[in-house]
């Protein structure tokens, strides 16, 4: 292989890593906001469960409205982060995979010796 296809191969091959490791840290950015809809879901849900436990005890109409809500807003933030938590472990694997192919494809084009023309 010619000098000038090696470095074009090379330079092709640098900006595909530098590419699918931006999309791995901005997938990583996106596990990182699912996990604290998670835990935002999970508080409501537990407000909720308290003010169910409250309208049993006190039977008050109040409480039974808290506790509609806060079950109903906080399974529905609970259960979509982790369905975009799951999607992101995926993503992640696949990302990874892609990387450290693109990092031995680099290797392997900076291991050949340029040829003269």
């Amino acid at each position: 292989m010619d000098n000038q296809t090696l470095t074009h191969q090379t330079g092709q091959a640098r900006g595909k890593l530098m590419r699918l490791k931006q999309d791995l840290g901005q997938v990583k950015g996106n596990l990182d906001g699912a996990t604290r809809n998670r835990i935002v879901g999970g508080v409501v849900l537990l407000i909720g469960l308290l003010a169910l436990i409250g309208f049993f005890v006190m039977r008050s109409q109040f409480l039974a409205v808290v506790a509609a809500a806060g079950l109903f807003i906080g399974g529905l933030v609970f259960i979509r982060a982790l369905a975009k938590i799951g999607g992101a472990h995926r993503s992640i694997d696949t990302i990874t995979d892609k990387v450290a192919n693109a990092q031995a494809k680099l290797d392997d084009l900076k291991a050949q010796p340029p040829t003269a023309e």
